[in-house]
């Protein structure tokens, strides 16, 4: 890739990291939603869950020099239409997401070249490492935040990649009581380890047990669940983008529970909220990586991500060149 050529408004960021995760996987394999909808089209340069350094600043730019650690979210929006006006950048109609949707380019380069306005700075509490995952963590907290979260909710969150043991160390943080959900060994212990008071298989979960329920892992059978999980008057909120469809949708147990049901799209105004928590340790991304492998070995990566057996969720390509060769870190 040649790098990017500065622009106004923009900044011009020396990648370090970049995470991939479920979306990228479903690009990898070519089921991904976005591309039968034709909205994404090959070749991709994927990456958006990213960090980086500042090495140039375009005109107009204010808040970021040179030098400065940073990562950022993929929505890039027109800022004129009725949603960026209302405050609802991630509905714009007119929107891009880097790395996803549309055809801007993602993070999976050695250089990115991003408006200023997607980026936060990383404070220094927060290696670079960690900041890669902040991405899906504000996802999380949007998610969240719309099913308002609340310290005396029973909280099930189904799924135990890293979306769901993020949401798990939120919602303990917030007070609540947690359960994880989920199909895998290892990442059932590591939600124990992170604050969940207790872990299910998905056939054995309480039924009508919790008063809110975050669905994470995007599988078309967690949609079906997460209903059947919450109690009369529950709240639920979808965050996982499922790639095939739902069946056995339970509609009439939804309705005849009164149930709230929401859904979560990216996590824009919850960046700075978020890295807060991380940076006080509430919330700690450390325990979540698994891999970081040199982007000369990309494709080991993407091995990595799909293999079911791997003992942590998060998956990275390290585009850094002093870090190129350090492979794997279990």
């Amino acid at each position: 890739m040649p790098t990017p050529e500065l622009l106004p408004g923009h900044c011009l960021i020396r990648v370090a990291y970049v995470g991939i995760c479920g979306t990228d996987a479903a690009l990898y394999r070519g089921d991904s939603v976005y591309i039968q909808q034709g909205r994404t089209t090959y070749p991709i340069v994927f990456g958006h869950e990213w960090s980086g350094t500042v090495i140039e600043v375009g005109a107009g730019v204010i808040g970021f020099e040179v030098g400065d650690r940073v990562a950022g979210h993929n929505f890039i929006t027109c800022g004129t239409c009725a949603m960026c006006r209302t405050g609802r950048q991630n509905l714009c109609p007119n929107r891009a997401e880097a790395g996803v949707l549309d055809g801007h380019p993602g993070a999976a380069s050695q250089f990115t070249l991003l408006p200023a306005g997607v980026i936060s700075k990383v404070p220094p509490t927060i290696s670079l490492r960690e900041a890669a995952c902040l991405e899906p963590g504000t996802c999380v907290m949007h998610g969240l935040a719309r099913a308002r979260l609340r310290e005396d909710d029973r909280v099930a969150v189904i799924g135990t990649g890293t979306l769901g043991l993020i949401a798990v160390q939120i919602a303990v943080a917030a007070g609540a009581e947690v359960d994880a959900i989920g199909i895998e060994d290892a990442g059932l212990e590591l939600a124990c380890t992170l604050g969940a008071r207790r872990t299910f298989r998905p056939e054995e979960a309480p039924r009508s047990a919790y008063t809110l329920a975050i669905e994470v892992s995007g599988a078309p059978t967690s949609y079906a669940l997460l209903p059947r999980l919450l109690a009369p008057g529950g709240r639920g909120v979808y965050v996982g983008v499922a790639h095939t469809p739902v069946d056995d949708f339970p509609a009439a147990e939804t309705v005849l529970k009164n149930l709230e049901l929401y859904c979560a799209l990216g996590g824009l105004q919850h960046w700075e909220r978020f890295i807060k928590l991380v940076s006080s340790r509430p919330v700690d991304l450390r325990p979540l990586i698994h891999s970081v492998v040199a982007y000369r070995d990309a494709a080991q990566a993407f091995r990595l991500l799909l293999d079911a057996g791997r003992q942590k969720p998060k998956v990275m390509i390290d585009f850094a060149e002093e870090g190129v060769g350090r492979g794997d870190l279990q």
